[in-house]
């Protein structure tokens, strides 16, 4: 059997700032100063008495060197990216287990054989150390998305074990699970929404020509079903090459969690909205992607909104212990967590009743994370017997999000834990409606706000619901910058400190077209009304800068540029939305240090109405 594996956790240290964790900065690797560590949780069925060949793949962003080569070493020591600096580095004693050492190119993606490795896998995880040979030249290599390091392995399974016969048990034991995946400070966890009809690929096809071209983003799509709105979406997952595997809807599963893990997050709240069909295989192909990838959750999230609420509750929890047999269920302690999109549209006895039945029938028990539409006082009052904690589906524009009701507080008052609700933007073609989040001030408002409120959860709303326009996915109109711009704070909710800025990073977040502008192709435009809400719609341009030390940071905009004086650490700065070509520099003591080109192209009159935000990263 061969396996791909992402990394559980990934380093780097460097002895000019000896002291310093680097959270966020890339990969460098160099004969003495830097160093580059990756973990991976190996697959418990390897069977180590048979040979277990590895290969480790990382992608070059920048390199000085000429000659050989990457240098790839056991890494026996302890280590987490969380604290780890080169002062207190590992000792470095391990092995070398690269076969060759190929030399870097930039933008070049590199595969090196580490050979037999099972004696090490015996233990369950490949710890790695990364140097380069050549002396005085400078390497770096993704960290994060599809371009991070990898870990291929190859082995034979263990056979497995003839099960003994045994009388059953008068009440079900529990699912053995292991531990769930580290968190930070006391326990906190980062999770993500996701949304089974948005797979990464729908028909395995090129991407100019596959469903989501041909249906979903095409006005005329699915025979003119959409031509009333423009068609479906606005924008799509980030492509990928068709695949010859008869599995490539779990590999591309696969491809989620690696990105989701990269980005930090801790797992998946998954959207059920069946207990049949395509969306529930790809929900039970979620829980074997996570497994495989190892070192990240998932957690079932019941849409009481959707077709499962009319379900018998005893046929819920039955299927449900299907999903809950996963080591990857996310656990609080000795209990798995359930959680709800829109709690209050079922009633209390309902998910009472579910709950009873997992823990009763099935041996599974339960801790139940309530989140509402409205976590009204109501509300919570009304599931406060079943849920030990609560949370909210939470709204899109910053005014709202900053000074909306402290629901975090009244759930504490009441005894309960939290689960915050962070968000991008909210546009509905379908509806007609969105919210006007002001290019990014929503999502760090919401960040904000999840950080100062004591949550004890954190759900990014949504991974990848294209169809709201809600994702933080990798995506064709914004990359990984949503996922980019979040990570310090991210790693600030974790941990309880705000992370120093230890590299130079851009964002550049803009529409492609002005809020008022008339499409060509007549039909339902979207008015700022979602939920009930409206604020001011805005047509800016916006930097958000992270700098190590004060910079001058120049937009330009269709042509006008706008200088700023740029302080170090974290700003963000606006111009107004010209037609044309947006970017950005970076320049330092007469030195350019960041150049951003957005390859969105801003327009006067678009073919249809798009007030979705676009974003481009300096991190690629």
């Amino acid at each position: 059997m061969t396996v791909t594996l992402g990394p559980s956790d990934t380093a780097t240290v460097s002895s000019r700032t000896p002291k310093t964790a680097l959270k966020t900065q890339s990969l460098s690797a160099t004969s003495t100063q830097d160093r580059s560590y990756a973990r991976f949780a190996l697959p418990a069925d390897i069977d180590v008495t048979k040979p277990v060949s590895a290969s480790f793949s990382l992608t070059v962003r920048h390199t000085t060197a000429t000659a050989a080569g990457i240098d790839v070493f056991r890494e026996s020591g302890s280590w987490s990216s969380s604290n780890l600096t080169y002062a207190n580095r590992p000792a470095e004693a391990g092995e070398r287990l690269s076969q060759s050492a190929p030399a870097a190119r930039s933008g070049a993606r590199l595969t090196v054989s580490l050979g037999d490795v099972a004696k090490i896998a015996a233990k369950g995880q490949l710890s790695l150390r990364v140097a380069y040979r050549q002396k005085h030249v400078s390497t770096t290599f993704y960290r994060t998305g599809d371009k991070a390091p990898t870990l291929k392995v190859t082995y034979t399974p263990k056979p497995a074990a003839a099960p003994a016969p045994t009388k059953p048990p008068a009440q079900p034991a529990p699912p053995a699970q292991p531990a769930p995946p580290a968190t930070g400070e006391e326990g906190r966890a980062v999770f993500a929404h996701y949304f089974p009809p948005y797979p990464v690929s729908i028909d395995n096809k090129p991407a100019d020509a596959d469903y989501y071209t041909r249906n979903y983003l095409a006005p005329n799509g699915e025979n003119g079903k959409h031509a009333r709105y423009g068609g479906l979406l606005r924008d799509r997952p980030a492509p990928v090459a068709p695949s010859g595997s008869s599995s490539w809807k779990l590999e591309n599963l696969q491809r989620e969690v690696r990105q989701a893990k990269a980005a930090g997050l801790d797992g998946f709240t998954v959207n059920i909205m069946s207990l049949s069909g395509t969306n529930w295989e790809a929900t039970k192909n979620l829980f074997t992607a996570a497994e495989r990838q190892g070192g990240f959750a998932v957690v079932p999230m019941i849409d009481a909104s959707a077709s499962v609420r009319n379900s018998d509750p005893a046929t819920v929890a039955d299927r449900l212990a299907e999903l809950y047999r996963s080591s990857a269920a996310f656990r609080v302690d000795d209990r798995l967590l359930l959680s709800s999109f829109a709690a209050e549209k079922q009633s209390v006895d309902w998910w009472s009743r579910i709950i009873d039945r997992l823990q009763r029938v099935h041996g599974v028990p339960i801790t139940f994370q309530a989140v509402f539409l409205n976590a009204s006082d109501a509300n919570m009052s009304a599931f406060r017997g079943i849920a030990d904690g609560y949370g909210n589906w939470g709204v899109r524009t910053a005014w709202h999000t900053s000074n909306g009701p402290d629901y975090a507080a009244r759930a504490a008052a009441l005894g309960k834990t939290w689960i915050a609700p962070v968000s991008v933007q909210d546009y509905r073609p379908r509806a007609g409606v969105f919210a006007e989040s002001g290019n990014t001030d929503n999502l760090r408002a919401s960040w904000q706000r999840a950080i100062d409120s004591g949550a004890q959860y954190v759900q990014l709303v949504t991974w990848n619901d294209y169809s709201e326009s809600t994702q933080f996915a990798p995506s064709a109109d914004h990359g990984d910058t949503f996922l980019d711009i979040s990570r310090p704070y991210l790693d600030w909710f974790h941990s309880g400190t705000q992370p120093r800025v230890t590299q130079d990073q851009a964002f550049l977040v803009h529409r492609t077209q002005f809020a008022g502008a008339r499409p060509t192709i007549g039909h339902l435009l979207a008015t700022p009304t979602l939920g009930g809400t409206s604020g001011t719609v805005t047509d800016e341009v916006e930097a958000v800068v992270y700098l190590t030390a004060p910079a001058t940071l120049t937009i330009t905009a269709g042509g006008t540029s706008t200088t700023f004086a740029a302080p170090a650490g974290r700003s963000v700065h606006t111009v107004p939305l010209r037609e044309g070509v947006v970017s950005a520099t970076v320049s330092r003591s007469g030195r350019q240090v960041i150049a951003l080109t957005s390859p969105y192209r801003v327009v006067k009159a678009p073919t249809v109405q798009d007030l979705s935000y676009y974003g481009v990263s300096s991190l690629g």
